[in-house]
Protein backbone atom coordinates (compact mmCIF):
# COMPACT_ATOMS: atom_id res chain seq x y z
CA UNK A 1 0.00 0.00 0.00
CA UNK A 2 2.83 1.82 0.80
CA UNK A 3 4.28 1.72 -2.13
CA UNK A 4 1.50 2.88 -4.72
CA UNK A 5 1.24 5.88 -2.33
CA UNK A 6 4.93 6.42 -3.28
CA UNK A 7 4.53 6.06 -6.96
CA UNK A 8 1.29 8.31 -6.82
CA UNK A 9 2.45 10.68 -5.20
CA UNK A 10 5.54 10.64 -7.38
CA UNK A 11 3.06 11.11 -10.35
CA UNK A 12 1.53 13.70 -8.97
CA UNK A 13 5.01 15.65 -8.70
CA UNK A 14 5.44 14.96 -12.04
CA UNK A 15 2.07 16.02 -13.06
CA UNK A 16 2.79 19.18 -11.57
CA UNK A 17 5.75 20.15 -12.92
CA UNK A 18 4.35 19.47 -16.47
CA UNK A 19 1.57 21.80 -15.63
CA UNK A 20 3.74 24.78 -14.14
CA UNK A 21 4.30 26.79 -17.38
CA UNK A 22 0.50 26.65 -17.84
CA UNK A 23 0.31 28.62 -14.12
CA UNK A 24 -2.02 31.39 -15.43
CA UNK A 25 -4.21 29.21 -18.20
CA UNK A 26 -7.69 28.79 -17.01
CA UNK A 27 -9.18 26.61 -19.99
CA UNK A 28 -12.13 26.50 -18.05
CA UNK A 29 -13.08 29.99 -18.02
CA UNK A 30 -13.52 30.77 -14.43
CA UNK A 31 -12.25 34.27 -14.18
CA UNK A 32 -8.57 32.93 -13.20
CA UNK A 33 -9.85 31.03 -9.85
CA UNK A 34 -9.05 27.13 -11.39
CA UNK A 35 -5.52 26.89 -13.35
CA UNK A 36 -4.27 23.93 -14.72
CA UNK A 37 -1.40 24.23 -12.08
CA UNK A 38 -4.19 25.03 -9.14
CA UNK A 39 -5.48 21.56 -9.79
CA UNK A 40 -2.28 20.03 -10.01
CA UNK A 41 -1.11 21.32 -6.59
CA UNK A 42 -3.86 20.36 -4.79
CA UNK A 43 -3.55 16.68 -6.59
CA UNK A 44 0.09 16.69 -5.14
CA UNK A 45 -0.71 18.19 -1.72
CA UNK A 46 -3.09 15.77 -0.91
CA UNK A 47 -1.25 12.85 -2.02
CA UNK A 48 1.25 13.96 0.31
CA UNK A 49 -1.15 13.31 3.10
CA UNK A 50 -0.69 9.91 4.00
CA UNK A 51 2.83 10.28 3.65
CA UNK A 52 3.66 13.09 5.94
CA UNK A 53 4.63 10.95 8.92
CA UNK A 54 7.25 8.63 6.42
CA UNK A 55 8.70 11.16 3.97
CA UNK A 56 8.35 14.53 5.41
CA UNK A 57 11.74 15.59 6.70
CA UNK A 58 11.76 18.97 8.12
CA UNK A 59 15.26 19.38 9.91
CA UNK A 60 17.32 19.50 6.71
CA UNK A 61 15.19 22.37 5.56
CA UNK A 62 14.45 24.47 8.38
CA UNK A 63 17.24 26.61 8.04
CA UNK A 64 15.71 27.89 4.86
CA UNK A 65 11.98 27.71 5.53
CA UNK A 66 12.14 29.60 9.30
CA UNK A 67 13.53 32.88 7.58
CA UNK A 68 10.91 32.79 4.99
CA UNK A 69 7.84 32.13 8.16
CA UNK A 70 9.19 35.29 10.08
CA UNK A 71 9.45 37.01 6.94
CA UNK A 72 5.49 36.52 6.70
CA UNK A 73 5.06 37.30 9.87
CA UNK A 74 6.54 40.46 9.81
CA UNK A 75 4.74 41.21 7.10
CA UNK A 76 2.07 40.24 8.94
CA UNK A 77 2.54 43.11 11.97
CA UNK A 78 3.51 45.71 8.58
CA UNK A 79 0.15 44.97 7.63
CA UNK A 80 -1.56 45.35 11.02
CA UNK A 81 0.05 49.11 11.50
CA UNK A 82 -1.36 49.91 7.61
CA UNK A 83 -4.60 48.52 8.03
CA UNK A 84 -5.98 50.94 5.73
CA UNK A 85 -4.44 48.97 2.94
CA UNK A 86 -6.07 45.09 4.04
CA UNK A 87 -9.86 44.58 2.78
CA UNK A 88 -9.61 40.66 4.27
CA UNK A 89 -7.36 38.69 6.70
CA UNK A 90 -5.84 36.68 4.26
CA UNK A 91 -4.35 39.52 2.41
CA UNK A 92 -2.91 40.75 5.30
CA UNK A 93 -0.05 37.77 5.59
CA UNK A 94 -0.04 37.47 2.08
CA UNK A 95 -1.87 34.04 1.55
CA UNK A 96 -0.49 33.05 -1.62
CA UNK A 97 3.26 33.63 -0.97
CA UNK A 98 2.47 31.72 2.16
CA UNK A 99 0.93 28.78 0.19
CA UNK A 100 3.66 28.91 -2.07
CA UNK A 101 6.39 28.84 0.44
CA UNK A 102 4.61 25.73 1.59
CA UNK A 103 4.97 24.20 -1.36
CA UNK A 104 8.15 24.92 -1.69
CA UNK A 105 8.97 23.22 1.50
CA UNK A 106 6.84 20.19 0.22
CA UNK A 107 8.59 19.64 -3.13
CA UNK A 108 11.80 20.12 -1.60
CA UNK A 109 11.37 17.11 1.12
CA UNK A 110 10.22 15.31 -1.55
CA UNK A 111 13.13 15.68 -3.65
CA UNK A 112 15.54 15.08 -0.62
CA UNK A 113 13.67 11.86 0.46
CA UNK A 114 13.74 10.52 -3.51
CA UNK A 115 16.38 12.69 -5.31
CA UNK A 116 16.45 9.87 -8.21
CA UNK A 117 12.77 11.73 -9.41
CA UNK A 118 14.84 15.07 -9.75
CA UNK A 119 15.86 13.99 -13.65
CA UNK A 120 12.05 12.84 -14.65
CA UNK A 121 11.10 16.25 -12.71
CA UNK A 122 13.26 18.24 -14.88
CA UNK A 123 12.41 16.37 -17.59
CA UNK A 124 8.51 16.80 -17.18
CA UNK A 125 9.28 20.49 -17.60
CA UNK A 126 11.07 20.10 -20.66
CA UNK A 127 8.18 18.46 -22.10
CA UNK A 128 5.74 20.88 -20.98
CA UNK A 129 7.80 23.92 -22.92
CA UNK A 130 8.01 21.86 -26.14
CA UNK A 131 3.73 21.74 -25.67
CA UNK A 132 3.84 25.26 -24.90
CA UNK A 133 5.63 25.69 -28.42
CA UNK A 134 4.00 23.42 -30.36
CA UNK A 135 0.28 25.05 -29.14
CA UNK A 136 1.32 28.05 -30.15
CA UNK A 137 2.48 27.58 -33.39
CA UNK A 138 -0.99 25.79 -33.96
CA UNK A 139 -1.95 29.18 -33.03
CA UNK A 140 -3.77 27.89 -29.21
CA UNK A 141 -3.07 29.70 -26.34
CA UNK A 142 -2.14 33.06 -28.16
CA UNK A 143 -4.14 36.10 -27.09
CA UNK A 144 -3.73 40.38 -26.46
CA UNK A 145 -4.22 42.10 -24.20
CA UNK A 146 -3.91 45.76 -24.44
CA UNK A 147 -1.88 45.37 -27.17
CA UNK A 148 0.71 42.70 -24.75
CA UNK A 149 0.83 39.32 -26.37
CA UNK A 150 -0.19 36.92 -23.60
CA UNK A 151 0.79 33.52 -24.17
CA UNK A 152 -1.93 31.03 -22.26
CA UNK A 153 -2.90 33.82 -19.89
CA UNK A 154 0.91 34.64 -19.41
CA UNK A 155 2.76 38.01 -19.82
CA UNK A 156 5.62 37.97 -22.15
CA UNK A 157 8.55 38.40 -19.66
CA UNK A 158 7.65 34.94 -18.21
CA UNK A 159 6.54 33.18 -20.42
CA UNK A 160 10.63 34.05 -21.62
CA UNK A 161 12.29 33.06 -18.75
CA UNK A 162 10.09 29.62 -18.66
CA UNK A 163 11.40 28.81 -22.22
CA UNK A 164 15.30 30.29 -20.90
CA UNK A 165 15.33 27.92 -18.01
CA UNK A 166 14.26 25.25 -19.78
CA UNK A 167 16.88 26.31 -22.47
CA UNK A 168 19.91 26.41 -19.91
CA UNK A 169 18.64 22.80 -18.28
CA UNK A 170 19.01 21.09 -21.63
CA UNK A 171 22.17 22.54 -22.45
CA UNK A 172 24.00 21.56 -19.57
CA UNK A 173 22.97 18.08 -20.18
CA UNK A 174 25.09 18.29 -23.43
CA UNK A 175 28.09 20.28 -21.59
CA UNK A 176 28.30 17.54 -18.92
CA UNK A 177 28.22 14.60 -21.35
CA UNK A 178 29.30 15.83 -24.57
CA UNK A 179 28.74 13.90 -27.96
CA UNK A 180 27.42 14.08 -31.81
CA UNK A 181 24.53 12.32 -31.02
CA UNK A 182 23.52 14.32 -28.00
CA UNK A 183 24.48 17.47 -29.80
CA UNK A 184 21.94 17.09 -32.50
CA UNK A 185 19.10 15.86 -29.96
CA UNK A 186 19.35 18.56 -27.74
CA UNK A 187 19.99 21.32 -30.40
CA UNK A 188 16.56 20.14 -32.00
CA UNK A 189 15.18 20.36 -28.73
CA UNK A 190 16.19 23.83 -27.90
CA UNK A 191 15.22 25.32 -31.08
CA UNK A 192 11.90 25.82 -29.92
CA UNK A 193 12.51 27.34 -26.78
CA UNK A 194 14.58 29.74 -28.51
CA UNK A 195 11.67 30.42 -30.84
CA UNK A 196 9.51 31.39 -27.80
CA UNK A 197 11.64 33.86 -26.49
CA UNK A 198 12.35 35.64 -29.69
CA UNK A 199 8.03 35.69 -29.57
CA UNK A 200 7.59 37.00 -26.15
CA UNK A 201 10.23 39.91 -27.23
CA UNK A 202 11.62 39.56 -23.60
CA UNK A 203 14.81 41.20 -23.01
CA UNK A 204 15.25 39.51 -19.50
CA UNK A 205 14.56 35.90 -21.29
CA UNK A 206 16.98 37.22 -24.28
CA UNK A 207 19.66 38.20 -21.49
CA UNK A 208 19.01 34.92 -19.38
CA UNK A 209 19.84 32.74 -21.97
CA UNK A 210 23.59 34.20 -22.53
CA UNK A 211 24.04 34.66 -19.00
CA UNK A 212 22.44 31.30 -17.77
CA UNK A 213 24.89 29.92 -20.32
CA UNK A 214 28.10 31.82 -19.40
CA UNK A 215 27.83 30.55 -15.93
CA UNK A 216 27.50 27.43 -17.04
CA UNK A 217 31.08 27.37 -19.02
CA UNK A 218 32.97 29.55 -16.76
CA UNK A 219 31.82 27.32 -13.63
CA UNK A 220 32.43 23.94 -15.15
CA UNK A 221 35.04 22.24 -13.86
CA UNK A 222 37.19 20.21 -16.64
CA UNK A 223 40.50 20.69 -17.95
CA UNK A 224 41.58 23.66 -19.49
CA UNK A 225 41.83 22.60 -23.07
CA UNK A 226 37.96 21.24 -22.74
CA UNK A 227 37.05 24.43 -21.21
CA UNK A 228 38.50 26.41 -24.16
CA UNK A 229 36.67 24.37 -26.27
CA UNK A 230 33.65 24.74 -24.56
CA UNK A 231 33.73 28.43 -24.62
CA UNK A 232 34.64 28.57 -28.53
CA UNK A 233 31.83 26.68 -29.14
CA UNK A 234 29.42 28.95 -26.49
CA UNK A 235 30.04 31.99 -28.29
CA UNK A 236 29.94 30.58 -31.76
CA UNK A 237 26.26 29.12 -31.07
CA UNK A 238 25.78 32.71 -28.99
CA UNK A 239 26.66 35.11 -31.61
CA UNK A 240 24.18 33.04 -34.02
CA UNK A 241 21.44 32.77 -31.31
CA UNK A 242 21.68 36.92 -31.05
CA UNK A 243 21.69 37.11 -34.51
CA UNK A 244 18.28 35.42 -35.24
CA UNK A 245 16.37 36.75 -32.38
CA UNK A 246 17.11 40.31 -32.80
CA UNK A 247 16.42 39.21 -37.11
CA UNK A 248 13.47 37.64 -36.12
CA UNK A 249 11.62 40.03 -33.58
CA UNK A 250 12.78 43.54 -34.19
CA UNK A 251 10.76 45.08 -31.16
CA UNK A 252 13.57 43.33 -28.95
CA UNK A 253 16.10 44.70 -30.95
CA UNK A 254 14.73 48.20 -30.66
CA UNK A 255 14.15 47.71 -26.73
CA UNK A 256 17.64 46.54 -26.51
CA UNK A 257 19.33 49.50 -28.10
CA UNK A 258 17.14 51.41 -25.64
CA UNK A 259 18.45 50.00 -22.72
CA UNK A 260 22.19 50.32 -24.31
CA UNK A 261 22.08 53.75 -25.72
CA UNK A 262 19.78 55.35 -23.20
CA UNK A 263 20.01 53.32 -19.88
CA UNK A 264 16.17 52.61 -20.53
CA UNK A 265 15.15 49.05 -18.13
CA UNK A 266 11.35 50.14 -18.90
CA UNK A 267 11.70 50.09 -14.67
CA UNK A 268 13.21 53.21 -13.96
CA UNK A 269 10.49 55.33 -12.89
CA UNK A 270 9.14 52.57 -10.96
CA UNK A 271 12.59 51.89 -9.47
CA UNK A 272 12.98 55.20 -8.33
CA UNK A 273 9.91 55.56 -6.87
CA UNK A 274 10.63 52.87 -5.12
CA UNK A 275 13.45 53.99 -3.74
CA UNK A 276 11.72 57.16 -2.59
CA UNK A 277 8.66 54.97 -0.59
CA UNK A 278 11.57 52.63 0.93
CA UNK A 279 13.04 55.89 2.16
CA UNK A 280 10.29 56.46 4.06
CA UNK A 281 8.81 53.55 5.34
CA UNK A 282 13.02 52.06 6.41
CA UNK A 283 11.94 49.91 9.55
CA UNK A 284 8.29 49.25 8.93
CA UNK A 285 6.60 49.02 6.26
CA UNK A 286 3.47 48.66 4.55
CA UNK A 287 2.55 44.91 3.83
CA UNK A 288 1.88 43.83 0.50
CA UNK A 289 -1.80 45.07 -0.23
CA UNK A 290 -0.11 48.63 0.48
CA UNK A 291 3.03 48.24 -1.77
CA UNK A 292 1.44 49.22 -5.07
CA UNK A 293 -1.05 52.66 -3.15
CA UNK A 294 2.36 53.26 -2.02
CA UNK A 295 3.90 52.89 -5.22
CA UNK A 296 1.52 55.34 -6.61
CA UNK A 297 2.01 57.60 -4.35
CA UNK A 298 5.62 57.77 -4.92
CA UNK A 299 5.92 57.02 -8.92
CA UNK A 300 2.67 58.17 -10.36
CA UNK A 301 1.75 54.44 -11.75
CA UNK A 302 -0.12 51.96 -10.31
CA UNK A 303 1.91 48.68 -10.31
CA UNK A 304 4.39 46.89 -8.12
CA UNK A 305 8.16 47.94 -8.34
CA UNK A 306 9.19 45.07 -10.88
CA UNK A 307 11.93 44.18 -8.25
CA UNK A 308 11.50 41.09 -5.62
CA UNK A 309 13.87 43.34 -3.38
CA UNK A 310 12.62 46.16 -3.45
CA UNK A 311 8.81 44.80 -3.41
CA UNK A 312 9.81 42.96 0.34
CA UNK A 313 11.64 46.02 1.39
CA UNK A 314 8.47 48.27 1.07
CA UNK A 315 6.30 45.30 2.41
CA UNK A 316 7.98 44.42 5.06
CA UNK A 317 11.02 47.20 5.88
CA UNK A 318 14.34 46.32 7.34
CA UNK A 319 13.23 43.45 9.15
CA UNK A 320 11.87 41.60 6.21
CA UNK A 321 14.38 42.65 3.84
CA UNK A 322 16.68 41.11 6.27
CA UNK A 323 14.89 37.87 7.03
CA UNK A 324 14.32 37.18 2.88
CA UNK A 325 17.77 37.44 2.26
CA UNK A 326 18.64 35.38 5.24
CA UNK A 327 17.44 32.56 3.24
CA UNK A 328 18.85 33.58 -0.10
CA UNK A 329 22.31 34.13 1.29
CA UNK A 330 22.04 30.25 3.14
CA UNK A 331 20.71 28.78 0.01
CA UNK A 332 23.79 30.73 -2.05
CA UNK A 333 26.16 29.12 0.38
CA UNK A 334 24.47 25.57 -0.56
CA UNK A 335 24.55 26.17 -3.78
CA UNK A 336 28.32 27.14 -3.34
CA UNK A 337 29.42 23.73 -1.29
CA UNK A 338 27.56 21.65 -3.74
CA UNK A 339 29.17 22.71 -6.32
CA UNK A 340 32.30 22.54 -4.89
CA UNK A 341 31.81 18.80 -4.66
CA UNK A 342 29.95 17.60 -7.30
CA UNK A 343 31.25 19.98 -9.86
CA UNK A 344 28.09 20.31 -11.43
CA UNK A 345 27.05 24.45 -12.10
CA UNK A 346 23.71 23.72 -13.31
CA UNK A 347 22.26 24.69 -9.86
CA UNK A 348 24.25 27.85 -9.87
CA UNK A 349 22.93 28.74 -12.92
CA UNK A 350 19.41 28.63 -12.20
CA UNK A 351 19.78 30.28 -8.74
CA UNK A 352 21.31 33.11 -11.15
CA UNK A 353 18.67 32.88 -13.94
CA UNK A 354 16.06 32.68 -10.60
CA UNK A 355 17.15 35.56 -8.99
CA UNK A 356 17.96 37.89 -12.34
CA UNK A 357 14.85 37.41 -13.52
CA UNK A 358 12.89 38.03 -9.66
CA UNK A 359 14.79 41.01 -10.27
CA UNK A 360 13.28 42.56 -13.21
CA UNK A 361 9.28 41.05 -12.81
CA UNK A 362 6.35 42.34 -11.28
CA UNK A 363 4.68 39.77 -9.13
CA UNK A 364 7.58 37.73 -8.99
CA UNK A 365 6.54 36.60 -4.89
CA UNK A 366 3.78 35.18 -6.18
CA UNK A 367 4.92 33.11 -9.03
CA UNK A 368 4.51 29.35 -8.32
CA UNK A 369 7.78 28.92 -11.37
CA UNK A 370 10.45 30.47 -9.05
CA UNK A 371 9.41 28.86 -5.90
CA UNK A 372 9.36 25.66 -7.65
CA UNK A 373 13.02 26.43 -8.59
CA UNK A 374 13.91 27.27 -5.02
CA UNK A 375 12.50 23.65 -4.22
CA UNK A 376 14.56 22.14 -6.73
CA UNK A 377 17.95 23.77 -5.68
CA UNK A 378 17.36 23.14 -1.72
CA UNK A 379 15.75 19.51 -2.35
CA UNK A 380 18.80 18.34 -4.62
CA UNK A 381 21.66 19.61 -2.59
CA UNK A 382 20.90 20.28 1.35
CA UNK A 383 22.24 16.37 1.76
CA UNK A 384 25.30 18.21 1.53
CA UNK A 385 25.24 19.47 4.46
CA UNK A 386 24.94 16.60 6.48
CA UNK A 387 27.92 15.25 4.98
CA UNK A 388 29.85 18.30 5.59
CA UNK A 389 29.08 18.05 9.49
CA UNK A 390 29.78 14.13 9.33
CA UNK A 391 33.18 15.07 7.99
CA UNK A 392 33.65 17.61 10.41
CA UNK A 393 32.88 15.27 13.53
CA UNK A 394 35.36 12.49 11.93
CA UNK A 395 38.13 15.01 12.07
Amino acid sequence: MIRTLNIINDYCLILLVFSITFESWDPFQLVGTVSITYITTILYLASWVPLIGRNFHFAPLKKFVIPLLLFICVVLICSALNSEYVTEIKYAFGYRTLLLIVFMTFIAAHLYCKPKILPLALNSYIASMLLVFLLVSLGNGVTYEHGRLRLFGENPNIMGAKAALAFLIAISRLINKFSIKRLLVISAICIPFVSIVATSGSRGAFVSMFLGLAVLLWFRKTSVLKKSALIIFGVLGSGMLITYLLESNPIMAERLLATVEKGDTGRNVLWEGAFNAIKDNVIIGVGFEGVIPTMYKYSGIYLVPHNIFLYVFIAAGLPGIILFMTFLVRLTKLLLVHFKRSGDSLNLVLFVIVIFNMSKQGGSIGKILFWFFFAVLIGSTVHILSNVKQEKLAQ
